[in-house]
């Protein structure tokens, strides 16, 4: 099994959103940083059109990387929006990630577990998902885009199994971070090994634990988790790694870093970039830690 290296475009969204840098030099970036492809959401093409995202594939192409497309919330139970809606934003991403010649398009379900915490809201949204994801995959079924749900900050492993097995693995999959269950409070390990099996494709980063003190500093009053780039943080990431190289039963497994802590005028993306990647390809086995 291989593992391709990739990076998600979030980890430059702020500087993308504030116009600081485009598309095509973050592309440009990743290929000389010796990644294989880049993670394109759909927020940092708002402004294509079909046609540009074809030229932008064959920007991609010259540079020796392919491209996946992220989508984005398919929809929200608690705001009453019907399934219908969801099913409208599938198809206008698929057109996206066929003009891109992604064949995986992700998307996630759209509420933080910690903002519902009532039991039959959790419940709702989903019921919400089932439906509509199942919806989404029969109205693309035939155009060879995959549909993948992420493993977000909102559901439990259960509640994730049952949600594919509702569904039907042979309609979607599972777009698996690694680290997202800390959202949860929930280990790593066993999300792993339950959601691999339908996962052709992940993020991987990394968090570190930041204390909150009274003033004083006699005790604290909490902690917040922040996430940080792989290598930077205290994730069990040669564990977690083994168990994705070690479990995957595919030829090619597809793990793009999420860099999630960006800021305007802050260029550090590439250094950032290039020690993840050899932290990354010293973690991997040799045999799988490939471009």
């Amino acid at each position: 099994m291989t593992v391709v290296l990739g990076v998600d475009t979030l980890t430059y969204h702020c500087r993308l959103d504030s116009g600081e840098v485009s598309v095509e030099d973050v592309l440009t970036e990743c290929a000389g940083l010796g990644f294989g492809y880049v993670q394109l959401n759909v927020v940092h093409l708002r402004d294509r059109t079909l046609a540009d995202l074809a030229r932008l594939r064959g920007t991609a192409a010259d540079l020796g990387l392919s491209l996946h497309l992220a989508g984005e919330q398919l929809g929200y139970a608690f705001k009453g929006e019907p399934v219908a809606a969801a099913v409208d934003r599938v198809r206008a991403w698929t057109d996206r990630a066929l003009a891109l010649g992604s064949p995986l398009l992700r998307v996630s379900s759209g509420f933080y577990r910690h903002n519902l915490p009532d039991p039959a809201a959790i419940a709702a949204e989903r019921s919400y998902v089932v439906d509509a994801l199942g919806a989404g995959a029969e109205a693309i079924t035939g155009s060879g885009v995959t549909l993948l749900l992420e493993n977000h900050s909102d559901f439990t492993l259960d509640e994730y199994a049952g949600i594919i097995e509702a569904v039907g693995p042979g309609q979607v999959g599972v777009f698996l971070d690694i680290i997202n269950p800390v959202s949860t409070l929930s280990d790593p390990v066993p999300v792993i090994r339950r959601l691999l099996p339908w996962a052709p494709a992940g993020h991987v980063k990394d968090y570190r634990f930041e204390s909150m003190y009274v003033e004083g500093g006699y005790h604290r009053r909490g902690f917040q988790v922040h996430w940080c780039y792989p290598g930077e943080g205290v994730a069990p990431l040669a564990q977690l790694l083994a168990e994705v190289a070690g479990g995957h039963t595919g030829d090619v497994y597809h793990l793009s870093i999420e860099g999630l802590d960006s800021r305007r005028r802050v260029p550090d993306q590439r250094e950032r970039l290039r020690a993840s990647l050899a932290v990354l390809r010293g973690l991997l086995p040799r045999r799988d830690a490939q471009r």
